[in-house]
């Protein structure tokens, strides 16, 4: 947030004589926001090696996908084989349950024609030796065919169990093999969405990150007009034989009105941050808020910005005299224009959302600095307590 500050810059060096103070907070300012990139790039970094990871997973998944569709195939290519067997064996089965009786009663008939009566009734001397021998050839031959039948019926009657048992197996192996697509569907589906969201969290680093290297040219830039400044000042001063003075908060400690009543959501200084796996440096605390809830002065002061502000959103920067400032961000709009005097808890705007990058909370919040000259100062120590 310390960027703000380079709107009117103008301002507070007309106003303050302390360029070595303030260049010496700039570099450290500049300094806080290259470890800040090189933090935010070294997690870039680990997005991208999740990235390759996630994506060769798919990969894996859908060679996967593919093995199991090959071997799905081949299975039902058996199904439908055992089962045309299986039609087959139960055709032949019932064909041969049908001819059994028949063959049976023909050989029976056949034996007792045989056996009970030994002579031909119209035959003179009965049967000859040829036709007994006939005869017996045919009974013989009846009795061996239906004995192959018989035979024949019990194989089939077996193959068609074996068929049944290996029909029954590959529907098993189907179903499993179903399972299993279905599992890696669901696998794939999650990889996909887990790809999605890895790189919108890479595109918010690398958004953040060139926010960052935008903000160090701008501290850069104002570093090098504050070295222009100081040394014209100091030759000013030295002219003059003016001593240095020191600005400082004009109020007692805890004595300034919350601008919003929810609790502190982001502190001051140098917070880790768990879900991004990186430390975030503020200059100033978050304060959860109802959306478009009043944001009030914390004293009285004149308005010297009101306007939209990078990341921060609607922005309205107080001058509350003697080098005291204070800093009001995410408002949803802003009830005040430059020039307007604000008496201590008059309103300023009304609480937004915190939107910012990967660090944002997302919550409707108030963002809240107290500066010192340019030196951010904890505004906890000056809020009043509670």
């Amino acid at each position: 947030m310390a960027k703000i500050l380079s709107i009117f810059s103008v301002l507070l060096l007309g106003a303050l004589p302390l360029f070595c103070d303030e260049a010496a907070d700039r570099k450290k300012e500049l300094s806080d926001v290259k470890n800040q990139t090189a933090q935010k790039e070294k997690e870039l970094k680990k997005y991208r090696e999740q990235e390759r990871k996630i994506s060769k997973e798919i990969s894996d998944l859908e060679t996967q996908k593919a093995r199991t569709q090959k071997k799905k195939d081949k299975v039902n290519s058996d199904i439908s084989y055992v089962e045309q067997n299986l039609f087959s064996m139960e055709e032949k089965q019932n064909a041969l349950t049908r001819s059994t009786p028949l063959w049976d009663g023909a050989l029976d008939e056949m034996l007792a024609v045989y056996r009970l009566h030994k002579g031909c009734a119209y035959c003179v001397g009965g049967y000859s030796l040829e036709q007994e021998l006939l005869l017996d050839r045919l009974v013989t031959h009846q009795a061996a065919f239906l004995a192959e039948v018989s035979k024949e019926t019990k194989n089939t009657r077996k193959k068609l169990q074996e068929f049944a048992a290996r029909n029954e197996q590959l529907q098993q192996e189907n179903a499993k093999i179903e399972q299993e697509q279905q599992e890696i569907s669901q696998s794939f589906s999650k990889k996909k969405k887990d790809l999605d969201s890895t790189k919108q969290q890479a595109d918010a680093v690398r958004k953040e990150i060139k926010e960052l290297k935008k903000s160090a040219t701008e501290l850069n830039k104002l570093l090098a007009s504050f070295e222009r400044k100081r040394k014209a000042e100091a030759k000013k001063q030295a002219d003059k034989g003016k001593s240095k003075q020191t600005a400082t908060i004009p109020v007692p400690r805890h004595s300034l009105l919350w601008p919003a009543q929810g609790k502190v959501i982001s502190q001051f200084g140098k917070e880790y941050r768990e879900d991004l796996n990186t430390w975030i440096i503020r200059e100033g605390i978050k304060i959860a808020a109802k959306k478009a809830s009043a944001v009030l002065a914390v004293s009285e002061g004149s308005v010297i910005f009101a306007g939209p502000f990078r990341s921060y959103g609607n922005v309205v920067i107080l001058d509350h005299g003697k080098g005291f400032f204070t800093i009001y961000g995410f408002l949803q709009e802003f009830s005040v224009k430059v020039g307007d005097k604000v008496p201590a808890g008059g309103q300023v705007g009304l609480a937004g959302q915190d939107t910012q990058a990967s660090s944002g909370t997302g919550q409707n919040a108030v963002y809240f600095e107290i500066r010192q000259g340019t030196t951010a100062v904890d505004p906890q120590d000056w809020l009043i307590k509670r």
